[in-house]
């Protein structure tokens, strides 16, 4: 399975910018939840996610991996994407800022590892981080 099986025009927004990294997730799970894929719950969880463990989501130089335990607040597998041209810190000196948020929603343990692998391979291609940072609109990005 590819990122293109679990992301959606709707879940994907260019060109935002936030004062904070927790409107950026919040914005993100504000599309999980438009798309019927989560509840609030959810992802008020991935925000706690990074309170209570730190910003370890933020996995390379300007890239961020959102999620948090189902526990029965996902629906739906999807992801978000939000590119962030200022950049919103997170706390991780190595790799902040974070242009790229991903938000992960998954419904088991296996999906959510199915899912991040999908988001890793996308993110592993420079090509792929490339069309992100140009991208106007969403014909400029293969999924």
């Amino acid at each position: 399975m590819t990122l293109k099986d679990f992301i959606s025009e709707e879940n994907i927004h260019l060109n935002e910018n936030f004062s904070s990294w927790q409107d950026a997730v919040r914005f993100a799970g504000n599309m999980l939840i438009g798309s019927g894929s989560i509840n609030e719950r959810y992802r008020e969880d991935m925000v706690k996610m990074v309170e209570t463990n730190g910003p370890y989501i933020v996995i390379m130089p300007g890239v961020a991996l959102a999620h948090a335990r189902p526990n029965g607040n996902v629906f739906k597998n999807q992801v978000a994407l939000l590119t962030i041209p200022q950049g919103v810190n997170f706390g991780n000196k190595d790799n902040d800022p974070v242009h790229y948020l991903f938000a992960i929603a998954a419904r088991t343990n296996k999906e959510h590892l199915v899912m991040f692998k999908a988001v890793a391979e996308f993110i592993s291609e420079e090509k792929n981080l490339q069309a992100l940072q140009e991208a106007v609109c969403l014909k400029d990005i293969e999924f």
